[in-house]
């Protein structure tokens, strides 16, 4: 196996432990397909957006999913003049966490920056959207808030240096994007480090 691959391979292996990482209890009851309209149904309580989020005041909203605890899944908001336009949208953990969320463009396309938590509240990546394309700076953290890695979109297509660290800070490697092609890669620590890493 040749040394990319071995990489690619360790930092997927770390991509998927920092996902199990968070100590909160997971809900393993599946997702209902139902919606529920506020507009609709009045009475309906959004189980996970308090009064206080801003973006109720602002935006009219509707829930479009729930998970079988009755917890909200997905709430879309809409301008309030008209309410065919989607502005932003938030998706949530069966625990109540927030998992992802971002403002939308007119087409209903992610469009701004988007954040996503993992599910005991912690932030797991941000990144900057157009109509629907990853363009920009986009980072991944792990669950201890170091970063995991940064990397740079151009039309959704990797571009440019994309730099990966251990949890504990150190850089790892770096790589280098020409539309979408690696073109350069530098392994910055040793190779029992990276199999220290898979453990």
């Amino acid at each position: 196996m040749n040394k990319h691959n071995l990489l690619i391979i360790i930092f997927a292996f770390a991509i998927a432990c920092s996902l199990f990482s968070c100590n909160e209890k997971k809900d393993d009851q599946k997702s209902k397909a139902e919606t529920v309209d506020k507009k609709d149904d009045p009475s309906t309580q959004l189980v996970n957006v308090p009064d206080s989020d801003t973006l109720t005041k602002i935006y009219d909203y509707s829930v479009t999913g729930t998970f079988d605890n009755g917890a909200t899944r997905v709430v879309k908001f809409y301008d309030k003049k008209d309410t065919t336009q989607l502005k932003y949208e938030k998706h949530y953990y069966p625990n109540g966490s927030i998992c992802i969320e971002g403002p939308l463009d007119s087409d209903g396309l992610r469009d701004g920056r988007w954040m996503a938590w993992y599910d005991c509240g912690k932030i797991w990546s941000e990144g900057d959207y157009t109509h629907g394309l990853r363009n920009g700076e986009n980072k991944v953290y792990y669950v201890n808030g170091q970063v995991q890695y940064n990397k740079k979109y151009v039309n959704d297509t990797a571009e440019g240096n994309w730099t990966f660290y251990l949890d504990d800070g150190t850089e790892a490697m770096r790589v280098v994007y020409e539309k979408g092609k690696v073109v350069k890669q530098e392994q910055l620590i040793s190779a029992d480090s990276l199999r220290n890493l898979s453990r």
